[in-house]
């Protein structure tokens, strides 16, 4: 069946205290809307994708939307009522499904896109929902509690909102003929026809962005966190990696784990004597790696395990130590990537820390290192689509660096190098990019 996607986006924003409209407000340097849209057109769903905008935001929308195939941007309405009949007017006149969605929920799921137009095929009007984890409350006019409904029984509304097309028309335009104009929900002019409306699971990371608040948790969604450690049982047998700071708590247990899973690992590090590498020199990087390669030619990937950390004030960091922590955490591994010679889906794994997160007291140098290298990593894997780059970034771990700097530590509270380990490993099995992973206790 031939579906139509509507992304409503004709809203002023008043509540997100900007002087424009929180749909075209930039995170991550896309505007909301952007996000939202790919989505869409990464699920290719979609005949059409229709962007229903402000009407002075029309021509700004065309020119950020020109690189895309089938897209339409029409002027929205005075309500989201009218936008959204305006909307479905635009499609195609073979559309027989609409899905219609809010452009400012940008973390809308493939799956549940797929979802909605499988039921929407069935049932013909569907609304994706959640169940509601507080206790809800019926109040009075006079600010008092008047009732407690059955949680079992709410939901809490989200989009995307799915339709045979012509029963989505229909609907809008019975509404008119009632003089109803300022419905804040397609479902619920549907409902005025008396046909059931089947409910689609939907997902907490589908917010609304509506408010600053919002904003916060949005950048949080973007960084793509995830935290996992799951079993693997592909064979790492005829691969090689390169290994960087192979000697540390976390590089020899990765060490370890791929030569069990019958895989081959150049170590490097600064104390050892076959490839010895000092990060705080480029030649030096540059020249291990040649000779690796020369040997070895393109290898399976590389992790970048090595890490340098002073518990110390700025103020009392010595110049030397302060480009030293730069050197080790960042620009080394920047340029072991630069010059690292990887074969074509073969991975990189950045070895970052929690304190990526926010910069730590003591050791300023190495959080924001932490931070550069997530960023990094990040960008690393757009511009290289030809390869899985991810990052990982370890809660406290249990290793020679952790207990020189903090001697007093319970090792019960802190992670093992191998739980550390045991996810690369992991990482280097899969297809992820662009990843940050989270390891906690």
């Amino acid at each position: 069946m031939k579906a139509s996607a509507i992304l409503l986006m004709a809203g002023s924003g008043s509540r997100f205290k900007k002087n424009y409209p929180k749909q075209f407000f930039k995170l991550f340097g896309l505007p909301i809307y952007l996000h939202t849209l790919k989505q869409f057109l990464k699920s290719a769903c979609f005949h059409e994708i229709i962007l229903c905008c402000p009407s002075d935001y029309v021509d700004t929308v065309k020119k950020e939307t020109e690189q895309y195939q089938n897209i339409k941007v029409i002027p929205g309405g005075k309500t989201r009522q009218e936008s959204s009949f305006n909307a479905i007017n635009a499609c195609n006149k073979d559309c027989e499904i609409v899905l219609i969605h809010d452009a400012v929920r940008p973390f809308i799921s493939t799956e549940i896109i797929h979802n909605n137009l499988a039921l929407a095929k069935k049932h013909k009007a569907v609304n994706t929902c959640i169940e509601s984890t507080d206790t809800i409350v019926k109040i009075s006019e006079k600010n008092t509690v008047e009732n407690f409904p059955n949680r079992n029984y709410l939901m809490r509304g989200q989009t995307p909102q799915t339709f045979e097309y012509s029963l989505i028309r229909k609907a809008h335009l019975n509404a008119l003929s009632k003089n109803i104009t300022n419905a804040t929900d397609d479902c619920q002019l549907v409902f005025m026809l008396n046909h059931p409306v089947h409910i689609c699971k939907g997902d907490e990371r589908n917010i609304k962005i509506t408010t600053p608040f919002d904003l916060t948790i949005a950048k949080q969604l973007l960084q793509d966190l995830e935290i996992s450690i799951k079993p693997s049982n592909l064979s790492f047998k005829d691969k090689k990696y390169i290994l960087i700071g192979a000697s540390g708590g976390i590089g020899q247990q990765v060490h370890a784990l791929i030569e069990e899973g019958e895989g081959f690992v150049i170590p490097v590090s600064l104390n050892n004597s076959k490839y010895k590498m000092d990060l705080t020199k480029k030649e030096d990087i540059k020249s291990v790696l040649n000779i690796i390669h020369k040997k070895y030619g393109l290898v399976d990937g590389l992790i970048n395990s090595a890490g340098l950390l002073h518990k110390s004030p700025l103020s009392t960091l010595t110049d030397s130590e302060i480009d030293n922590l730069i050197s080790t955490n960042l620009t080394g591994v920047i340029y072991c990537c630069k010059f690292a010679k990887i074969k074509p889906k073969g991975h990189i794994i950045n070895i970052s820390s929690s304190s990526y997160a926010k910069g730590r007291k003591n050791h300023s140098i190495y959080s924001s290192s932490k931070a550069a290298i997530v960023n990094f990593t990040q960008a690393l894997a757009e511009e290289r689509a030809d390869l899985y780059i991810n990052a990982v970034a370890p809660q406290r771990t249990n290793t020679y660096m952790r207990k020189a700097n903090f001697s007093n530590e319970d090792p019960k509270k802190l992670l093992s190098p191998k739980t550390v380990a045991l996810q690369i490993v992991y990482l280097l099995k899969g297809q992820k990019s662009a990843k940050i992973i989270e390891i906690n206790l």
